[in-house]
């Protein structure tokens, strides 16, 4: 049964760090939650009102709290198991839509922050940001990919500045596809950070109920492009799809994407340009939803609403943590702390033990870091030499976690003062 909890003014209902298995809401008073931007590292403070959810994304998401909550006025709060919320949840699911609504903001601003530092073009127009994209996989002769964001510029631009070069481009990429296979990608080996095919989909009945929205992508095959409009979002039954952005004249994978799993959501939510291209790592069997049925589906399908929400959750916590560990300056620190974003999402083990094993490659490594691959196949190399780590064909481990951290958060002091 949910607990009621009373606050003085001025005291702690949790502290940042915590470990997070209950979600509150508050009932009455006044709760703010305190936390360090990530781009600024200023103080910022976020008044909780009566009547709403706080400390959702770490406690379904299983990660430390990111922010102090404070009592500023002696406050009544109802907390929540994890189980207990999911239940009012799925028997409430405008309570999803609502936070759905709010987490897909606060990814969406965090994928600029994120791209700010890896891609040397930001905040491109729409228009513009499509027709480069084209141009980049024409480049690199990915004439079915170019041929898919070309046709996509001039069926949304058809007067737009480029719409006459890229009616060539097109007919380029056309005559070419014949030519050459579709290139099918390579992507970094999956590892505990980077999306785990679910152990549970939605079932049967829920497959056969929805299969009139059935698609299906071949190897290769663009589901589609950054800066299209997003007119759709997409449920995997089979296959698996990577997540990608143009970032300079590098094609960089975001997340791969395994069945049961979503992607395309932030744009139905938000109603705004796509914020990574999606390609079909396999064959791929996906349930596609418009932004017409999303509500109606989410409504009915409790399950699939309150599955998103984790999604989101993830999604957060991967981008803010990727944030920080690409603001530090030196190399061997952002290596460090990709193996302490890794220690954040183990559960259940023994934290009095310093050595940690973690299923991650040099790739997956590297992907994390922002780095090449040999750069950080050298730091690793260094940190074999100091005996701080060993490294295998398809995990990595480290020998006293806590040297990191606190090898890392001194670098993180440093920067800050």
């Amino acid at each position: 049964m949910p607990k009621n909890l009373q606050y003085r003014s001025g005291s702690f209902v949790y502290f940042k760090g915590d470990p997070a298995n209950q979600v509150f809401i508050l009932q009455q008073g006044k709760v703010n939650l305190t936390y360090q931007d990530i781009e600024t590292n200023e103080d910022q403070h976020d008044p909780v009102q009566p009547g709403e959810f706080f400390g959702v994304k770490s406690a379904l998401g299983h990660y430390p709290r990111e922010e102090n909550a404070v009592a500023v006025q002696d406050a009544v709060v109802i907390a929540f198991t994890v189980p207990e919320f999911e239940t009012l949840a799925a028997a409430n699911t405008r309570i999803i839509m609502k936070m759905l609504k709010v987490f897909s903001g606060q990814l969406r601003r965090l994928h600029r922050q994120v791209s700010g530092l890896v891609a040397d073009k930001t905040d491109q127009p729409p228009e513009d940001g499509l027709y480069n994209i084209g141009k980049y996989y024409l480049k690199n002769k990915r004439y079915y990919e170019a041929a898919y964001v070309f046709g996509r510029y001039l069926n949304s631009y058809p007067s737009g500045i480029d719409s006459a070069q890229a009616a060539k481009d097109l007919q380029t990429a056309e005559k070419n596809m014949g030519k050459f296979p579709r290139q099918q990608a390579s992507p970094p080996p999956v590892n505990q950070s980077s999306g785990q095919a679910s152990a549970q989909g939605f079932g049967e009945a829920f497959s056969k109920a929805f299969s009139r929205f059935s698609r299906t992508f071949k190897a290769g095959e663009m589901i589609f492009s950054e800066f299209e409009n997003g007119g759709a979002f997409y449920l995997i039954q089979t296959g698996r799809v990577q997540l990608v952005k143009i970032t300079g004249d590098m094609e960089r994978t975001l997340d791969i994407i395994n069945p049961s799993d979503m992607f395309g959501e932030m744009a139905i939510l938000e109603n705004s340009p796509r914020s990574a291209t999606a390609i079909a790592l396999d064959e791929v069997t996906v349930l596609e939803f418009n932004s017409e049925n999303f509500e109606t589906l989410m409504l009915g399908n409790p399950q699939i609403a309150l599955k998103l929400l984790k999604m989101f959750t993830k999604r957060i916590y991967e981008s803010k943590r990727r944030f920080m560990i690409l603001t530090l300056d030196e190399p061997q620190a952002k290596v460090a702390d990709v193996f302490l974003m890794l220690d954040e999402t183990i559960h259940d083990i023994d934290r009095t033990t310093e050595s940690r094993d973690f299923f991650i490659t040099v790739e997956g490594a590297a992907h994390w870091a922002g780095m090449s691959v040999n750069q950080t196949r050298d730091i690793l190399g260094h940190m074999i030499t100091q005996r701080r780590v060993e490294v295998y064909q398809d995990h990595i481990l480290v020998r006293n976690i806590n040297d990191f951290q606190r090898y890392v958060g001194t670098r993180r002091k440093n920067k800050q003062s």
